[in-house]
């Protein structure tokens, strides 16, 4: 635990909400500052016709593989291994002729995808749905067209920009031992009450359900998983919500139909999903007869089958058109999708992990983030064997590199408790579900 995390979790709560406030404004600013613009922009293009939004994206596709090919080096490199030129892909179909790239080619050769005259930068860091720690750079535009799209997936089903709004996401608030009440912190600039995922349970759920009254939240928004479970702990209680939220508004998990019905059921109203991915490149947000629609501005997607052939269904990889900074060109983002349209999607399929359950009767997902810390893992897989015990396999990016037991361990117990004992098993590999997925949590507990 670093300096900066000592002295939030040591600070009272209403000192918390202030340091929370504090990074708000911060990133508020970053996020925001050019809001409208960017508004008007994404609903310009989202305005025109599908012939229009493909000009659109050929020409913006066009000049971005002529920048990589005058400043990245990586695609310097690999235009020159294909014998190609950037005045051979002026369209998304000519994206064929470049090879598909992964994420370990990402992690292996970042030094040469970064722009070298690239300064002021935002870098994020991600597990993804592979499991594998990852970092991204972009610039500006992107950070700020990829916030703005969300603003506008919320406004065009019916919430304003600065309404009350509670998160339910994988972020660690309070103290995990901590089981008193306010199980949020406040974002007063995003007006965002930010609600303990690791907190929920039968003894806590009406502290939760007085502080969602009491706040009256226009919106809830966070992973699937952790809004099913609150769901679900008010149909276990036989308790009904005290609050009523115009909208519900998931993301980063595959929402399930199964989970929709019962969540709408328990909140009385209706869940809109989007899409995101953690490098920037696409964006869709689900409409009122839940297709998605992508929108054309962040990037150009693609789906292929098995054997990298174009397909209604199958693998989705992504180029950007904003982000100068690290261009990615035919980057598979490790998730699937079926199409219906050129820029419609029936479905995607994503992260799909059981979640850890912690013998207080807990439920927890979205595990990936605490090896993000670590940059020598290569993947890393949390297996539940007991309520009370976990084995945690990771493969190293080198069998040479020495990786701080001490500190993964800490990680793990600010996240689930002590109660739980962790055993780690460095490997070689980790196995993956018969169709390919990786899955970063696998319980053996029964019910699960």
């Amino acid at each position: 635990m670093n300096i900066k995390e000592r002295i939030y979790y040591s600070s009272s709560p209403l000192a918390q909400n202030f340091l929370v406030s504090l990074a708000g404004r911060r990133q508020f600013s970053k996020r925001y500052k050019n809001l409208d613009s960017k508004l008007r922009e994404i609903r310009e293009i989202n305005s025109r016709n599908e012939r229009e939004k493909i000009e659109y994206q050929n020409e913006e596709l066009a000049n971005m593989v002529r920048f990589c090919g005058e400043n990245i080096p990586f695609y310097q490199k690999q235009f020159a291994d294909y014998g190609l030129s950037h005045t051979q892909i002026f369209t998304s179909a000519d994206l064929q002729k470049l090879p598909v790239l992964t994420k370990r080619t990402v992690i292996e050769n970042i030094g040469s995808l970064v722009n070298p005259s690239a300064k002021n930068y935002i870098t994020q860091k991600t597990s993804g749905t592979t499991g594998t720690p990852f970092t991204i750079h972009m610039n500006s535009k992107t950070y700020e067209l990829a916030m703005a799209l969300l603003v506008d997936h919320e406004n065009r089903h019916g919430v304003a920009f600065g309404a009350r709004r509670a998160t339910f996401a994988g972020r660690l608030i309070k103290n995990y031992s901590d089981n008193n009440p306010p199980f949020f912190r406040f974002n007063k600039s995003e007006n965002q009450a930010i609600f303990s995922t690791y907190h929920l349970s039968k003894k806590t759920l009406n502290h939760y359900d007085h502080e969602l009254k009491t706040l009256k939240p226009e919106e809830l928004i966070g992973y699937p998983s952790a809004i099913y479970n609150l769901a679900t702990l008010y149909a276990e209680t036989q308790k009904t919500p005290s609050f009523r939220p115009k909208i519900i508004v998931t993301n980063s998990e595959t929402l399930f139909s199964w989970q929709r019905e019962f969540i709408e059921k328990i909140f009385r109203c209706k869940i809109y999903d989007y899409y995101g991915t953690a490098e920037y490149i696409l964006f869709a947000g689900q409409s009122t007869d839940l297709s998605y629609t992508i929108s054309p501005i962040l990037g150009v997607h693609e789906i292929v089958d098995e054997h990298g052939q174009q397909a209604q269904s199958g693998n989705i990889l992504g180029t950007t058109l904003t982000n100068t900074v690290m261009p990615l060109l035919r980057y598979q983002i490790g998730d699937t999708a079926e199409s219906i349209g050129r820029f419609t999607v029936k479905n995607f399929t994503g992260r799909v992990d059981d979640q850890i359950h912690t013998p207080d009767g807990r439920r927890i997902g979205r595990t990936g983030e605490i090896f993000g810390f670590f940059e020598n893992i290569k993947e890393a897989q949390i297996i539940q064997h007991q309520v009370d015990y976990c084995e945690i396999l990771i493969v190293k990016l080198s069998e040479e590199i020495e990786l701080p037991v001490e500190q993964i361990l800490e990680k793990l117990h600010s996240k689930f408790g002590k109660e739980i004992r962790f055993k780690i098993r460095f490997v070689a590999e980790i196995e993956k579900s018969k169709n390919g997925k990786f899955k970063a949590v696998k319980s053996y507990l029964q019910g699960t």
